[in-house]
């Protein structure tokens, strides 16, 4: 199976957008990709790195298999993945470290719940 440049974009902009909503700016920081790049990715310019890949897979909790084909039976694992990486993070942080997680989650979670109530207003 041949890997489609432009399909692979169409994927990695529908996580961008669809998943976690973020500009094309955000979603290079989330990753530790450059803006252009992702940009260039998502237009299907160039066939994504490696690297990229991986960046992407990690940062997002999508898998590989998702991006590069579009096998989505894979693709449902999604959620439980992203989980698994937050307990991942948290069972290796010290208590400083677990400190910050729990207040960022809570702030997150707070700018959520108030954004659903303006959405309903």
């Amino acid at each position: 199976m041949a890997l489609e440049k432009l399909l692979i974009g169409d994927r990695i902009r529908l996580i961008r957008e669809d998943v976690f909503e973020d500009s094309r700016k955000e979603f290079a920081n989330r990753c530790d990709l450059n803006e252009r790049y992702v940009g260039q990715l998502e237009r299907g310019e160039f066939l994504l790195s490696l690297k990229a890949l991986d960046k992407i897979s990690v940062s997002t909790g999508t898998d590989a298999d998702y991006i590069l084909y579009g096998n989505r039976k894979r693709n449902i694992k999604h959620k439980s993945k992203m989980r698994e990486n937050l307990i991942h993070y948290i069972e290796n942080a010290e208590m400083d470290e677990i400190k910050v997680i729990y207040n960022s989650v809570f702030s997150i979670v707070s700018y959520m719940n108030k954004k659903k109530i303006n959405k309903k207003q």
